[in-house]
């Protein structure tokens, strides 16, 4: 019976052990600060938006004068005829000011001089930063439609590590699909749809799905801003086993390239950024 009595007037302890630990894990949650993983979607989006352009050019293309004096940061272009590579070197600027906001190489592999179908292009990121903001590893492109109006590519990476000023980092694995419509042999506009997965600056597995296909507009190609003007994406943070939020991402155009990024977070807080 003394058992038995002491065993009831533990009972409530540990009860409230229990809702503490409870209590712990939701607070937790509560504490962290969701806008700066709305910030971390808006600028994972941002920056693997800048280089998908590139592969829908043929490996032929580079050897055009008036294409490589178009491309941003005036980097000096370095061609492999043999290999069919190209390195885009941003170290070694090609204007008059050497002015630019990037820094490292870009090396683009094409399997063909030409972008048949199940053609490859390879980018590969070389000390490549921009803006403080760094990209490590690569991205792989398979061609899967070419039409006269219209190419598509699919994407795919496993390796890829975004490092902001502060050395936070975002580990991601890709599965997109680029559709480029085609105007006399001029890329006019990007639609992109796929998914993300990997690991968030605070740790946690993040998944981004793309709901609306993202846009890059004729205006904004023109030029050589790489901002979307149409679409939409929510990203699931996982902060437990049986906890997740989702922020949604909405992109707007009110004319030329001018662009609106809104940012629903889980908490019904919306924030809105113009680049």
């Amino acid at each position: 019976m003394k058992i038995a009595h002491e065993m009831k007037r533990c009972s409530p302890l540990f009860f409230l052990i229990f809702l503490l630990s409870c209590n712990l894990d939701t607070n937790k949650d509560l504490q962290i600060d969701q806008s700066f993983e709305g910030e971390e979607a808006y600028w994972v989006s941002k920056i693997l938006d800048e280089h998908i352009y590139l592969p829908f050019y043929d490996f032929s293309v580079f050897s055009n004068t008036e294409f490589m004096d178009s491309l941003p940061g005036c980097p000096t272009i370095s061609i492999d005829n043999e290999q069919y590579s190209v390195t885009i070197d941003y170290d070694n600027p090609s204007c008059e000011d050497g002015a630019t906001d990037r820094q490292g190489k870009l090396q683009l592999e094409y399997s063909s001089v030409n972008n048949h179908i199940n053609a490859n292009i390879k980018i590969t990121y070389n000390k490549y930063q921009t803006n403080s903001n760094s990209i490590e590893g690569y991205r792989l492109f398979q061609v899967t439609k070419k039409l006269t109006s219209e190419l598509v590519l699919q994407e795919s990476s496993d390796s890829l590590l975004l490092k902001d000023e502060n050395e936070s980092s975002t580990r991601l694995a890709i599965d997109l699909e680029h559709k480029g419509k085609i105007r006399n042999h001029l890329l006019t506009e990007i639609e992109t749809s796929g998914t993300l997965k990997g690991r968030n600056w605070g740790g946690n597995q993040i998944e981004a799905v793309i709901l609306e296909p993202k846009v890059i507009s004729q205006s904004c190609l023109s030029q050589m801003n790489f901002y979307t003007v149409s679409g939409e994406e929510n990203w699931t943070i996982q902060r437990s086993e049986n906890s997740q939020v989702t922020h949604q991402l909405t992109y707007s155009n009110a004319e030329g390239c001018e662009t609106t990024t809104t940012i629903k977070l889980d908490e019904g807080v919306t924030m809105v950024k113009q680049p």
